[in-house]
């Protein structure tokens, strides 16, 4: 298990964005969607802008705080949101709204707790010229502003590496597709909880080219501000892994089962994963515990009642 962890964290650490001396020239717009976000969006905003964007937009997914307000204090274009149907989810249903205002060649949709560099479209853009990629998204290094964040989310990421094909996955935290593989697979769609994944699953069935690269320094995310937030959080993404999680499973198994050079094993896994993402090291010692926490979040996203997310049910 020790290997297998290695060689995945080996494989994302491969994938990085390289540094652009030239300026981008394409024809881009940013595409924020936006829901309660009056803590970071006018960072997000203006870190946006200062990438040379010309137009940023925001759309307020019916906000109960003043994020549309600061939203154009920073700059942005605010567009509202429309009322949901049955069925929709509001992050999926807000990006295809920000689609809907712009035919620009490519589209950057960024989460509004995203603060990214000032290079980093030129770098998402060169990415996508060398590869050939229609649409690129990049992991990002998550802010963990007190020590359970520290050590939760994290393990969260090396899970990620452990379990996707990067073949066919994206991160809607910053994630730019061109208009043409956007338009063919139809946008976002609006049912789906994990947006993200169902649009690069979309992109790469029709035959375009989808590259996810690791960037702890092209954004910072601020994901969570505490434990129950958190939990919340990941059991609504939870809720759209259909399959078991049976490399969680398996790892937590032999590392339980295989004594303490197992145990010593997953730590050393886990602080060469945190070394790539550039993350505190010393929540390495608590690794086994984090994969229980995210089997419990993938076992209480199948259960009733459904767990809320900023006042809507998940399901």
């Amino acid at each position: 298990m020790t290997a297998y962890g290695l060689l995945r964290m080996a494989r994302v650490a491969r994938n990085t964005a390289p540094r652009v001396a030239t300026p981008w020239t394409a024809d881009v717009v940013a595409i924020v969607p936006a829901r309660d976000e009056a803590r970071g969006i006018a960072d997000c905003v203006n870190a946006l802008r200062a990438n040379g964007l010309r137009d940023v937009v925001v759309v307020d997914d019916a906000s109960s705080d003043d994020t549309a307000d600061l939203a154009r204090q920073a700059g942005a274009t605010v567009v509202g949101a429309p009322p949901l149907r049955a069925g929709q989810r509001g992050k999926a249903a807000a990006c295809l709204t920000g689609a809907g205002t712009t035919r620009s060649e490519w589209l950057w949709f960024v989460d509004a707790d995203v603060t990214v560099a000032p290079d980093a479209l030129s770098r998402l853009l060169a990415v996508a010229d060398e590869s050939g990629a229609s649409l690129v998204s990049a992991l990002g290094r998550v802010a963990t502003p007190t020590p359970a964040m520290a050590w939760l989310l994290p393990e969260v990421g090396l899970t990620l590496a452990r379990r996707v094909d990067l073949e066919t996955f994206a991160s809607g935290q910053c994630l730019l597709v061109h208009r043409a593989a956007y338009d063919a697979v139809g946008g976002h769609d609006v049912t789906a909880v994990a947006e993200d994944l169902a649009l690069a699953r979309a992109v790469t069935h029709r035959g375009y080219v989808v590259r996810t690269v690791l960037g702890p320094d092209l954004y910072e995310t601020r994901m969570y501000a505490t434990l129950g937030e958190a939990w919340r959080g990941l059991v609504k993404n939870a809720a759209d892994v259909r399959r078991t999680p049976k490399v969680e499973y398996a790892w937590l198994a032999a590392t339980l089962l295989g004594g303490r050079r197992a145990y010593a094993m997953n730590v050393v896994v886990s602080a060469g994963g945190r070394l790539v993402a550039r993350q505190p090291l010393w929540p390495a010692a608590a690794a086994p515990i984090a994969e229980l926490w995210l089997i419990a979040n993938w076992w209480r996203s199948r259960r009733r009642p459904p767990v809320a997310w900023k006042g809507r049910p998940v399901w």
